[in-house]
C-alpha cells in the first residue's frame, strides 16, 4: 500500500491500525483505492491483490488512469475526503467525530491548509460541516503543521542546502538523498513539506523535489505556479496528478533523473510562457 504517513499524522484516529499490506493468507475480493492516480502509485502491496478481486477506484486526479472495475472520479473535488463524505451521505451513514477528524485532515492537507487554488466554497463549506461534527480545526492544524519532529527539520535543512534556482527565478529544485535520510535519522515520508518550501519562492513558476528511493528509482514532486501543467509534465515520466501539483516515479538513478526532468521542465516553462 502507500508509503507510511509522516509522524505528525500519528494523532489520527485509527492510525495504529493501518497495515502496509493485506494480512498473510487473506484473499481480498473487494479492494478500494483512494486518492491514487494509478496502480503503480499505490505501492508494492498491489501485487498481493488477486486478479479476481473487484477494484473500486475513488479519486479526484484528472490524470487518473481509470484502473478500477468501478471508477468514481471527481476532478472538481478538492480532496477525496469530500467524495467520501458524499458517499457516506448517499448511503445514509452518519459521520462520527472520529470520521470527521480524518476527513477534515484530508481536506486541510489537500488544499495546503486552505491556501491552494483548489480551496473552493464547497471545500470551506465541507470543512465547516466537519468542524460542527467534532473536528477541531485549531488542534488539527497544530498537529499537522506544528508538531514536526527534529529529524524532519534536519532533513529539510539538508535538502534545502542543495536548492538551485534557475531561469531567472522561474525554476527551483532540490534533492533528498538516502545519505541525507541517514544523517538526519529520518524516513522519506518526512520530506513531504520540502516541496512546499521550494514553492514559496517569490516569482517562481515551477518547483521540483527529487527523492532518491533506491540506486535505480527516483521520485519527483512537482508544483506549478505558472502556465506549466505539472500533471502533463509528470505524465511524460509515467506519473500524474493535478495541474498545480503532481508527481512521478522514474526508474533511473537520481543524477540521471535530475538531468532528464530538468530538461523537460525548462522546455515546458519556455513553451508555456516564451514571452519572458
Amino acid at each position: 500500500m502507500p508509503p507510511p504517513l509522516p509522524p505528525m499524522y500519528a494523532f489520527l484516529p485509527g492510525f495504529d491500525e493501518i497495515q502496509a499490506e493485506p494480512p498473510h493468507g487473506v484473499d481480498p475480493h473487494l479492494v478500494f483505492f483512494f486518492d491514487s492516480g494509478n496502480l503503480e502509485r499505490s505501492g508494492s502491496a498491489v501485487r498481493r491483490i488477486a486478479t479476481h478481486a473487484t477494484i473500486v477506484n475513488v479519486d479526484h486526479h484528472p490524470s487518473n488512469s481509470r484502473f478500477g472495475d468501478i471508477n468514481v472520479i471527481d476532478p472538481n473535488a478538492s480532496a477525496v475526503g469530500q467524495m467520501v463524505m458524499e458517499m457516506l451521505d448517499h448511503f445514509g451513514y452518519a459521520i462520527t467525530q472520529t470520521m470527521a477528524v480524518n476527513l477534515y485532515v484530508a481536506l486541510l492537507t489537500d488544499t495546503g491548509g486552505f491556501r491552494h487554488e483548489n480551496t473552493t466554497p464547497r471545500a470551506l463549506e465541507d470543512a465547516a460541516r466537519l468542524a460542527r461534527l467534532g473536528a477541531d480545526p485549531g488542534h488539527i492544524a497544530t498537529q499537522v503543521y506544528k508538531m514536526r519532529p527534529e529529524t524532519t527539520l534536519k532533513l529539510s535543512s539538508l535538502a534545502l542546502a542543495t536548492m538551485r534556482v534557475e531561469m531567472d527565478g522561474r525554476l527551483a529544485w532540490a534533492k533528498v538523498s538516502r545519505r541525507m535520510l541517514k544523517e538526519a535519522n529520518a524516513v522519506m515520508a518526512e520530506s513531504e513539506g520540502i516541496i512546499d518550501t521550494l514553492n514559496s519562492i517569490a516569482g517562481l513558476e515551477l518547483a521540483i523535489l527529487f527523492k532518491e528511493v533506491s540506486s535505480d528509482l527516483t521520485k519527483i514532486s512537482v508544483r506549478s505556479r505558472g502556465a506549466v501543467d505539472a500533471a502533463a509534465m509528470c505524465a511524460a515520466f509515467g506519473g500524474g496528478g493535478h495541474i498545480r501539483a503532481a508527481g512521478a516515479e522514474i526508474e533511473r538513478p537520481m543524477d540521471e533523473a535530475v538531468k532528464l526532468v530538468l530538461t523537460a521542465a525548462k522546455e515546458a516553462i519556455l513553451a508555456a510562457s516564451p514571452q519572458r
